[in-house]
């Protein structure tokens, strides 16, 4: 493996790191109450919550499986590709998305998105030039 693939995939995973730990999104509420929230701080608080079931398709969906995604893509691990992980993965881009467009449409609140949204999808970016490039 090269030099230069070993790189990319260090600045994979140190973005879906930074992208997990760093704001999502900041939200306003009636313009008072403002919030910001991680994928981390959302998978702690439902975990606090006792709400199991959302924790886990928060944790897993939106860490674990982009993780299991490019280890098995550095490893070249035949028998993880075949379950097309990257149709579950990064999941919480997606919901991200579908909040920020419901926010642009109502007057209730308002949605930003912050730099954790951008770092998650400069991940999935590294990850989809590696799939291209790699073949």
């Amino acid at each position: 493996m090269s030099l230069i693939r070993y790189f990319f995939v260090f600045l994979e995973v140190s973005f879906l790191i930074l992208g997990i730990y760093l704001p999502l999104a900041k939200m306003k509420e009636f313009w008072l109450f403002k919030s910001e929230f991680s994928i981390l701080s959302i998978s702690h608080q439902f975990l606090l919550n006792n709400e199991l079931l959302l924790f886990f398709i928060v944790f897993f969906f939106g860490f674990v499986f982009p993780l299991i995604k490019i280890i098995s893509r550095l490893l070249k691990l035949e028998m993880v590709t075949r379950f097309n992980l990257h149709r579950f993965s990064m999941i919480d881009v997606f919901l991200i998305s579908l909040l920020v467009f419901i926010g642009k449409s109502s007057s209730f609140f308002e949605i930003q998105l912050g730099i954790g949204f951008y770092f998650l999808v400069l991940s999935v970016f590294i990850g989809y030039f590696f799939v291209i490039f790699e073949k």
